[in-house]
């Protein structure tokens, strides 16, 4: 499967408690978390710049509640069309819509998971046609989210 275990062997744990510093708040200063986990500035600039060349940092975003600004979560489950070969075109060209915050290669009953946000319901039900247009879909199981409990993208390190 892809299990990249790889990549955080590699990581010592000074990477790691910069990821965990990051993770808490983005707009720290790289000076303010020198100072807390009792490196130099240099030092944290230097590793924050090696993560984000090698793809382990991608950017840096403000998380927003979207329940408070009315959005529905969508999730949208995919399967393939038998003999399709390529799930990762019909993953990228689903990625490429507007509204889809993340979009899942799994294994089970579907081939794709794909969470995205809507201003509405109306929008949720053009995403799903505009996602049967798509070639290579063979068909698309959709929920609507009728309350998120948990909703972060912090990982234990």
């Amino acid at each position: 499967m892809y299990l990249r275990r790889d990549k955080m062997d590699k990581m010592d744990k000074l990477d790691k408690r910069i990821l965990e510093e990051l993770q808490l708040d983005s707009r720290n200063s790289f000076t303010k978390i020198a100072q807390k986990i009792g490196v130099s500035t240099a030092t944290v600039s230097e590793r924050v710049k090696r993560m984000t060349e090698k793809g382990i940092i991608c950017g840096y975003t403000a998380v927003l509640n979207t329940s408070e600004l009315g959005l529905v979560t969508l999730i949208t489950k995919i399967k393939t069309k038998p003999g399709y070969n390529s799930i990762q075109e019909v993953g990228e060209a689903i990625a490429e819509m507007a509204g889809s915050c993340c979009v899942h290669h799994v294994t089970g009953d579907c081939d794709l998971i794909v969470i995205s946000k809507c201003v509405g319901y109306d929008k949720c039900g053009m995403i799903i046609e505009k996602i049967k247009e798509i070639e290579g879909v063979e068909s698309i199981d959709a929920e609507l989210v009728l309350k998120t409990l948990k909703e972060e993208l912090k990982v234990e390190l």
